[in-house]
């Protein structure tokens, strides 16, 4: 992973910081593992300053805990976490999507609903049942963080979406046609809301969604 020339200490560390993250996002690094510094450093062919600057930031994201003297560890999981992470997009989400409702251009919500045909077919072809919802995620949820105008909250947001990913990506690994075709529908209504420029409806409705996107995930951890 050494890069010669000019390349900066930032793009090794970034490129460490993407690999630990998938480590952890792929459960190669368990929750509560210790991560040994000195052997990362061997297998990936760089100094420990890299690391430890790719560790410092993940902390700051929830995904490591830094214990001076004593070392670093991938953060555990816990329906407690869980629950809080969810308590608060349930508040922020619903807010974003009642103040974008007004100011999505006409053009991306029709966009939004063509994707969502595409999307469907996915759905119907039974192929990448989790890319598909992780798809539709990023596209409504992401279309309206951008809408929202409002920077302070869709880093905010971001931030609770980056932690609450882990447990995303346990609980649809295996997840059924009927559950993705639910995630569709609510989504469906939620851009069906925004068309209609409903901006009440919308966080009734987007409230509802993350509320039983909680359940569904919950349910593998008790």
């Amino acid at each position: 992973m050494k890069k010669n020339g000019p390349t900066k200490r930032k793009l090794i560390t970034e490129d460490i910081y993407t690999v630990i993250k998938d480590q952890i996002y792929s459960y190669s690094l368990s929750p509560g593992q210790k991560i040994n510094i000195d052997q990362m450093a061997r297998d990936l062919n760089v100094s420990n300053i890299p690391i430890r600057e790719a560790l410092t930031r993940l902390a700051s994201e929830g995904l490591v805990h830094i214990i001076p003297y004593k070392g670093v560890t991938v953060a555990e999981m816990s329906l407690q976490e869980l629950d809080e992470l969810y308590e608060l997009r349930i508040e922020l989400e619903g807010f974003a999507a009642r103040k974008a409702t007004l100011l999505i251009p006409e053009a991306e919500i029709n966009w939004l609903l063509e994707e969502m045909k595409q999307r469907y077919i996915s759905i119907e072809s039974c192929k990448g049942n989790l890319e598909t919802v992780m798809q539709m995620n990023v596209e409504l949820h992401g279309t309206i963080l951008k809408y929202a105008h409002n920077e302070n909250l869709r880093k905010l947001i971001e931030q609770f979406l980056q932690r609450i990913e882990r447990y995303l990506i346990y609980a649809r690994r295996d997840l059924d046609i009927e559950t993705v075709k639910k995630e569709w529908s609510e989504h469906q209504e939620i851009i069906m809301a925004l068309k209609e420029r409903n901006h009440q409806m919308a966080e009734k409705l987007m409230r509802t969604h993350i509320s039983n996107s909680h359940q569904r995930t919950r349910r593998f951890f008790l």
